[in-house]
């Protein structure tokens, strides 16, 4: 499993992400300083809403160019069958119908990404999940909503 391949796909995301959030909060922000929407009343919000918006997408700028560092800063370890899974592990389960499903814990979460023919669901270290699956191995089993699977390959 090449990690630094899922990395770069992962800093691809955000800042593809951290591009969009960026020209929305600049046309929220033109929006908000328009002479077309400057209030006529007390009662017209146009202007005070788009500024809302402005704000609220600097916020969410933010956070993405926090989670962008966290991540390039990132070095995810590499695992063999016998260890336990922890931060940077690519986890394969399966369950009674042979369904199979992958995740990788990693600093950030949300995302799927794609390896050797796999989708690999990124999910983040405080995910629910992701701390259920810490300190477990090949061959344990876990139960989500009900199904049980069982860990069969760690990465």
């Amino acid at each position: 499993m090449n990690k630094s391949q899922l990395k770069d796909q992962l800093l691809q995301h955000i800042d593809a992400t951290l591009d969009a959030a960026l020209e929305a909060a600049k046309a929220a922000q033109e929006s908000a300083s328009h002479e077309d929407n400057q209030p006529e009343n007390q009662y017209d919000t146009l202007s005070l809403e788009a500024a809302y918006l402005a704000h609220g997408q600097s916020e969410r700028i933010l956070a993405l160019q926090n989670d962008r560092i966290t991540l390039a800063r990132w070095r995810p370890a590499e695992f063999d069958q016998d260890d336990e899974i922890a931060s940077g592990a690519v986890v394969g389960i399966v369950d009674e119908q042979n369904e199979e499903q992958w995740f990788w814990l990693a600093p950030v979460g949300g995302l799927t990404v794609s390896c050797e023919g796999r989708k690999i669901q990124v999910i983040s270290h405080q995910a629910p999940l992701a701390r259920h699956m810490v300190g477990l191995g090949v061959d344990d089993e876990i139960t989500i909503i009900g199904r049980v699977w069982v860990i069969s390959n760690l990465a």
